[in-house]
């Protein structure tokens, strides 16, 4: 499934103006160093008119294969987009995360087309979490077939980067952005303590503001 979905987005980036920006410090991390556990793939973008992308690939040696997108807008009028994909043997889970930041006026008409055509696909029960709450209605939390998951997928990154020309740039966006990014680190989310495993306290924070959600000064 991982690899599916790897190149379905490579497919719909090559479609739209996407430039992959040349960052070394992540591009490939190890946990532990020496004998790596944990292989971390990191790919970044910047998408036109829209913001930044980052694409974590995480495979481990226990058979579980991650992959995480973080769609960051940059001030564009489209909800933060959070989407991680697990595989591990015969379990397969996707969540299709959209958190508007209590920010007014957010693009978000094709995406609660797709959320209507994919809602009843079977629910992944997740734990608790403060975040949850902070969800858009038309979020997707499910586990099921693999070729469901990764159609939906497919359609829910289709849906979300075709909004971008009806999106609108509002500067006061940034601010509740920056704030919910700060929310993430501090109270936590589902990375945190990987990250700081693999990168200490002070490194995690760096690579959530540089990396997974990038804001222009």
């Amino acid at each position: 499934m991982i690899s599916q979905l790897k190149q379905d987005l490579q497919r719909t980036l090559s479609e739209i103006s996407a430039t992959k920006t040349d960052d070394s410090r992540y591009a490939h991390m190890k946990y532990p160093k020496i004998v790596s556990l944990m292989d971390f793939y990191v790919d970044q973008y910047q998408i036109e008119d829209f913001g930044h992308l980052m694409v974590m690939h995480t495979i481990t040696k226990m058979g579980m294969e991650l992959l995480t997108m973080s769609f960051m807008p940059d001030s564009i009028t489209l909800p933060y987009l959070l989407i991680d994909a697990m595989e591990m043997k015969k379990k397969r889970c996707v969540f299709i995360e959209y958190y508007g930041c209590d920010h007014d006026g957010l693009v978000e008409e094709k995406m609660n087309q797709v959320y209507e055509h994919y809602k009843n696909l079977p629910d992944y029960n997740e734990k608790p979490n403060w975040y949850i709450s902070e969800r858009r209605p038309y979020s997707l939390i499910k586990s099921g077939e693999e070729e469901e998951l990764i159609i939906m997928t497919r359609d829910s990154i289709r849906a979300y980067l075709s909004s971008i020309r009806e999106a609108k740039y509002d500067p006061g966006y940034k601010e509740k952005l920056s704030a919910f990014r700060q929310r993430m680190i501090k109270e936590g989310n589902p990375s945190s303590k990987t990250l700081e495993m693999l990168l200490k306290k002070d490194g995690a924070i760096r690579f959530m503001e540089e990396a997974v959600m990038p804001l222009s000064k």
